[in-house]
């Protein structure tokens, strides 16, 4: 076992009651109805667990067996609730709520909802992100699942703060100059020129609010597109969000009826090439040269959306 320091330890304890007390705040209102918290929870987990059974509903929630029995027989009695027959399993019964049981659990969530609604109303936009984006760090450390993203159309404004991470990524991991910034910079305005004619597009990955990965299609000419900044946050990495970027660039590709694809990058960003080489990207130039403050071998990649013979 770590020798955890005994600061970081009373810390942790002095959180869990203050965030204990904000949770009494918020379960007040289902404390203010007939049901109790646990059997508020019983009711949720039914609805939202397919062909739920007590011993799964136990498994989720950790109740007392014979505690979540009584719960069980009071929502018959209430008619809350159908049991059926497992059809896998003949010695279990799945738990169905009727239409009673859910409009029972719809008024509870509805009234927690305006809890929740009242306890946000004080707070301004960046005080809520921050704290969905601390919520989700929680949850995944101590659930041990990756943080999730989005996938969604850049925003008027982010295409400037797509370019303040690629600078601070190519810097840090691949030590470019400032140089690279006035590359950047021109290429964007040329792609905000074509964006607004409908050839050209940007997407982002959204994490509660916060760009964490990015990609462009840009109009080369009539027939030819070209992949740009694509990037996704090392911490996001390992998720698949770098092919739900793809995804995406490539279909608005076919969507405009490009013919081809191609981008440039450098020989050192492995996992980028190898991802090109997955979806059928391969390489067909190479030159090196002194750029961006060090020397580098760029490649260019292409990639046909069209039979060869069409591409004429």
């Amino acid at each position: 076992m770590k020798d955890i320091p005994e600061n970081i330890t009373k810390q942790i304890r002095a959180f869990n009651r203050f965030y204990t007390g904000i949770i009494g705040a918020l379960n007040s209102s289902v404390l203010n109805s007939p049901f109790s918290l646990a059997e508020a929870r019983v009711l949720y987990e039914i609805k939202h667990t397919e062909n739920a059974t007590a011993s799964e509903i136990n498994l989720r929630l950790g109740l007392d067996p014979g505690y979540l029995s009584r719960i069980i027989r009071r929502f018959e009695h209430d008619e809350l609730l159908l049991k059926e027959r497992s059809p896998a399993d003949g010695r279990a019964y799945n738990l169905k709520l009727t239409s009673r049981g859910e409009h029972v659990l719809s008024v509870l969530e509805k009234v927690s909802d305006q809890k929740v609604a009242e306890m946000l109303e004080s707070m301004s936009g960046v005080d809520v992100n921050t704290l969905l984006q601390s919520m989700d760090a929680l949850t995944s450390i101590f659930s041990g699942e990756p943080r999730g993203a989005s996938v969604r159309p850049g925003k008027p404004g982010e295409l400037g703060f797509v370019a303040a991470q690629h600078m601070e990524f190519y810097m840090k991991e691949y030590s470019l100059d400032a140089s690279f910034e006035y590359y950047l910079f021109e290429g964007m305005t040329n792609f905000l020129k074509n964006r607004d004619s409908g050839t050209a597009g940007f997407w982002v990955a959204d994490h509660n609010g916060t760009v964490v990965g990015s990609i462009a299609i840009d109009r080369e000419d009539e027939k030819t597109a070209k992949l740009r900044w694509f990037l996704v946050h090392p911490e996001f990495q390992g998720q698949g969000i770098g092919r739900r970027l793809m995804d995406q660039a490539i279909e608005f590709c076919r969507l405009n009826l490009y013919h081809r694809i191609f981008l440039w990058t450098f020989s050192e960003l492995r996992s980028a090439r190898h991802l090109y080489e997955l979806y059928g990207f391969s390489p067909t130039e190479e030159v090196r040269h002194e750029i961006w403050g060090r020397e580098i071998s760029e490649e260019r990649w292409d990639f046909l959306l069209v039979d060869p013979e069409e591409d004429l």
